[in-house]
């Protein structure tokens, strides 16, 4: 994985709060499937739920920034 710059890292971010929508500052489920949905329009409820449950690195059933910066970075598209 590359070094991302801190003007990348930001913009990440701003992708990241856009998509918590109760700016708990985590992605719920709810809240990915809509994510992919927008990413990947012909994602199915089940690829969300499967993408969600491999990004949830700690499976505390929430993507927090640095769960979501490694998908971003590295395979959202696989979904």
């Amino acid at each position: 994985m590359s070094k991302l710059s801190r003007e990348e890292i930001a913009e990440i971010r701003d992708h990241f709060e856009f998509f918590d929508r109760d700016n708990s500052g985590l992605i719920d489920q709810d809240e990915f499937i809509k994510l992919l949905k927008i990413l990947a329009p012909t994602a199915d409820r089940e690829n969300a739920i499967r993408g969600f449950e491999t990004i949830d690195g700690d499976h505390n059933e929430q993507i927090d920034f640095d769960e979501f910066l490694e998908w971003w970075q590295t395979n959202w598209t696989v979904f």
